[in-house]
């Protein structure tokens, strides 16, 4: 509220000194071009026009700030994504720093000789244009993203395998619950950690447009190409129902790393510790698979990191909804089914499964596109 203030009575009195040009500062830390104009533009600016003009900074990592940039921005029909911009006495927009270094003294010079001031303290960002440009990237995307990665046939076939020696070693009742919840828990929290990771990696990227733009295009033609080998996938299991004919799964030796890592978990004096440690060694290898959809809704999450902390939530919805098919499974082994049964389900899904991971690699690169 005091910053606010502040901006009100600096807006208050500049509107009256109608010589006087407001310029508002939009940037991000650790952004090249943010950094170049600062080094270039903004001395050459001091130089010219000392006195003749304010600066107001915007940190759009904070989300006043950025829900500022936004309303600008629909207020003044511009679309950029742009790291970099100034708003010069609140009716032109410039962005990015080729284009700042080319106008803004010719708009310093146009906004005083036509001695335009500010009328009044502008109008308080609204969350609805927020929300209203993040529509397209909805919560019900990455439910669904994480869901369709929690019940990938890697995922459930490592988990049917461990059920089974869960089975065979005469594990049941309670133990079967304490060791299955020590199992998810450890595959959520280290999938958590491994999306935080990558999301902090490739939110460096985000203040380099080139870079941003280099990875975006890699990422799309990267999902185009997984979405045809889904739809082949499914194509070819439902012609020979044989699984070698598969591509999109796991590679055979990480598959027996991961089997091997199972029964020395199982083959430990302390069941729950195990079970836990093999949760994350599991997960871990298993990301060869499922980081075919982790990474590209990782990559958008990123596009939306503007709001703030809004994409931890994210990120936990989407490790929820991963987990949910694992506590499924051991509920229902939990009530007495077989793996058999496990087995001959996942086998009658194969072809449904592929088909709708490929639908969604296909989605996800459409949202890369349009957001």
């Amino acid at each position: 509220m005091k910053r606010s203030g502040a901006v009100i009575l600096l807006f208050l009195a500049m509107a009256l000194r109608a010589d006087v040009v407001l310029l508002e500062y939009f940037f991000q830390p650790g952004c090249g071009e943010c950094e170049k104009v600062d080094a270039f533009i903004l001395p050459r600016l001091e130089e010219r026009f000392a006195g003749r003009y304010e600066l107001v900074r915007y940190d759009t990592g904070i989300l006043e700030h950025y829900l500022k940039l936004v309303e600008a921005q629909e207020r003044l029909g511009v679309k950029s994504g742009e790291p970099v911009a100034i708003i010069v006495n609140c009716g032109v927009f410039l962005a990015g720093f080729r284009e700042i270094d080319r106008e803004l003294s010719r708009a310093m010079e146009i906004a005083m000789s036509d001695a335009v001031g500010l009328t009044g303290p502008a109008a308080a960002p609204d969350p609805g244009i927020l929300r209203k440009r993040a529509e397209t990237f909805t919560v019900g995307v990455i439910a669904a993203a994480g869901l369709v990665d929690g019940i990938n046939p890697c995922v459930f076939a490592t988990l049917v395998f461990f059920l089974s020696l869960l089975a065979v070693a005469r594990i049941g009742g309670r133990k079967l619950l304490l060791a299955g919840s020590c199992y998810c828990l450890a595959c959520f929290l280290t999938y958590f950690a491994m999306g935080f990771g990558l999301f902090r990696f490739l939110k460096l990227f985000s203040g380099y447009r080139r870079l941003q733009g280099g990875l975006e295009l890699a990422m799309v033609a990267f999902l185009l190409v997984l979405a045809f080998l889904s739809f082949r996938d499914a194509f070819r299991y439902r012609k020979t129902g044989k699984a070698d004919r598969v591509a999109l799964r796991l590679p055979e030796r990480v598959r027996q790393r991961i089997l091997k890592i199972m029964r020395s978990g199982l083959q430990s004096r302390y069941l729950l510790p195990g079970a836990f440690v093999t949760g994350m060694l599991v997960t871990a290898l298993e990301s060869v698979c499922t980081g075919q959809i982790y990474v590209p809704t990782l990559a958008l999450m990123v596009k939306e990191s503007g709001t703030g902390g809004r994409w931890v939530w994210y990120l936990l919805l989407y490790n929820a909804m991963f987990l949910l098919p694992l506590l499924f499974l051991f509920a229902a082994a939990w009530r007495g089914t077989t793996t058999r049964i496990f087995l001959d389900w996942s086998r009658k899904n194969v072809v449904y499964g592929k088909i709708t991971a490929g639908c969604l690699f296909l989605l996800l690169a459409a949202l890369m596109l349009i957001l």
